[in-house]
């Protein structure tokens, strides 16, 4: 049977949408901005005039410093392939079942929104179906959305028709080396270095594991259909100089059959990495005058 999302998050959306205060805010704020919307309306607050959805309406959100952000918790991964197979497969049925409709609003306000009752209900049918499963639900701004049986997945709702901002230095890091200790806040030099430290002592995995490799679990707003694939079976990798990686969605279900050898693992983990590399080529070129130029002259009068 279809499940539904809650017609009071629904009915919020056109709403929200027309505040342009609303639209100007990143995809950090829409995350939190959706918690706090979910929760007023699982408290009974059925209307966006009520207390809580006003004060979401019109009030910044408050960013936390990076001590008070929550860390998923770390889970030592002991899967076989047959394991991972079902559970990938059950997560996937899962996620099909779960019904979601477009809006007619701003599209990351509307998947913002969704994605915390689609992942409550989504942990709730699959603990019905398999009470010994360990499913958690990130806390806000975590490397991932969710872990189930210590999976970490990226839960993507999208109408497919834009490439998708995709890069996460934590997760990234995790699914090259298998380790949980990367930085909250970091740049590239930094990765860089972090994937150094792991070459030196020999923690750069050079055998695929796909339990411990970050997944995207990509569901289509207007189709319904499904995707699950891990960060290195993603087919094309796109540069962005903006974004440093995106992935198109559309192509990626196109391509939904197409996985990396074993024998091609490495040189998949180099061309992602040459991706984002070129991204950063790209924004240092793009900016390199405004670096380089004499601000004292442009404002010295002749």
């Amino acid at each position: 049977m279809t499940t539904t999302l809650s017609k009071t998050i629904q009915s919020s959306i056109s709403h929200m949408s027309k505040n342009p205060a609303l639209l100007r805010r990143d995809a950090m704020s829409f995350t939190s901005m959706k918690k706090q919307l979910y929760s007023c309306t699982q408290e009974g607050h059925i209307t966006p005039s009520c207390k809580t959805a006003a004060a979401i309406q019109v009030s910044p959100q408050k960013i936390h410093a990076k001590t008070d952000v929550k860390i998923i918790p770390t889970v030592k991964v002991d899967m076989n392939t047959e394991e991972y197979i079902n559970t990938i497969t059950e997560i996937e049925s899962v996620a099909k079942s779960i019904g979601v409709k477009k809006a007619d609003c701003d599209g990351r306000i509307d998947s913002a929104i969704k994605e915390t009752p689609f992942l409550n209900e989504m942990k709730r049918i699959l603990l019905e179906k398999h009470s010994d499963w360990e499913i958690v639900i990130s806390p806000p701004r975590a490397s991932c959305d969710i872990m189930v049986n210590s999976i970490r997945i990226n839960l993507k709702l999208t109408d497919c028709k834009s490439a998708d901002n995709s890069v996460n230095k934590p997760s990234i890091y995790y699914s090259i080396t298998g380790l949980t200790t990367y930085p909250y806040s970091s740049n590239w030099n930094m990765f860089l270095d972090k994937l150094a430290d792991a070459k030196t002592t020999n923690q750069i995995k050079k055998q695929r594991y796909k339990p411990t490799e970050y997944h995207y679990l990509v569901k289509n707003k207007l189709t319904g259909d499904v995707l699950l694939k891990p960060i290195f079976d993603i087919h094309t990798y796109v540069s962005n100089a903006s974004n440093d990686l995106q992935i198109n969605w559309k192509n990626e279900f196109v391509y939904s059959e197409y996985h990396t050898e074993d024998a091609d693992y490495l040189k998949k983990v180099q061309e992602l990495l040459v991706c984002i590399q070129k991204s950063v080529k790209e924004m240092i070129e793009r900016t390199k005058r405004f670096a380089d130029a004499d601000m004292e002259a442009l404002l010295t009068s002749e």
